[in-house]
């Protein structure tokens, strides 16, 4: 005769639960939920700005376009994850978090390159002596070699749709490589840019600690968050420990 199986234990997550109550840090606790906070900020951080010095490097040449596009709806969903399931946020705030998030991975690779651009951009005069066409995916574009005044060439290709062979250009290089060249003096780039993306990070944060609070406002209640409401079975330590609605953790 075969032993019927012990009943789950409702104070070990099962399943997916484990992804959001592994550890002490999932615990239903003020400081759990503050630990939670910090590593979703610093995931964030490192994120936005790996993300921002990719599109930087890549922005003109056009390589990067369609990948880098999915590295950001990926890495951006990660934090609209973490907000929702771990630091247990509105959809509010997940959504504005969201979309911050993307904003400042976007705009950012452009805000980066400018700096460096206005920081040790090299302005230099030249012309194109070759383009070629590349098709990425879906998406078809044209980069261009470009031979300076000294007889030296562009270290990399720029990104130049309907160009010509033989016309004169103005080219701005980063010498370290960071920036990707570009056309033009970008040597004096506006402060706008950086601000606005200095700005919109600076909401974002604002947007995961209140996410936080939120998700506390749930558990001193007692009341379900927007991630436990319709899964309940993902938070069944969180749920049944003394913790949940006790002021005293």
């Amino acid at each position: 005769m075969t032993a019927s199986p012990a009943p789950a234990d409702p104070a070990r997550p099962e399943g997916f639960a484990r992804v959001w109550e592994a550890g002490r840090i999932g615990a239903p606790t003020r400081g759990a939920a503050w630990a939670r906070c910090a590593v979703t900020l610093l995931v964030t951080l490192v994120a936005t700005a790996a993300v921002a010095v990719g599109w930087a490097h890549a922005t003109y040449a056009g390589a990067f376009a369609v990948a880098g596009v999915a590295v950001v709806v990926v890495v951006a969903s990660v934090t609209l994850l973490m907000t929702l399931y771990w630091l247990h946020g509105s959809i509010g705030q997940v959504l504005s978090g969201f979309l911050l998030l993307l904003f400042c991975m976007l705009a950012g690779g452009f805000a980066v390159s400018n700096a460096v651009f206005a920081a040790r951009g090299e302005v230099s005069r030249g012309a194109i002596t070759a383009f070629t066409p590349h098709t990425t995916l879906r998406t078809s574009w044209e980069s261009c070699r470009v031979r300076l005044d000294d007889g030296a060439f562009v270290s990399r290709e720029i990104r130049c749709d309907g160009a010509s062979v033989g016309k004169r250009v103005t080219v701005t290089q980063d010498p370290t490589g960071l920036a990707a060249p570009a056309f033009g003096d970008r040597t004096h780039g506006s402060p706008v840019l950086p601000a606005v993306v200095g700005g919109a990070f600076l909401l974002l944060v604002v947007t995961i600690v209140r996410a936080t609070v939120s998700g506390e406002r749930h558990r001193l209640a007692g009341t379900p968050s927007a991630a436990e409401g319709p899964n309940p079975g993902y938070y069944q330590r969180r749920l049944t420990s003394p913790e949940y609605g006790s002021r005293a953790s």
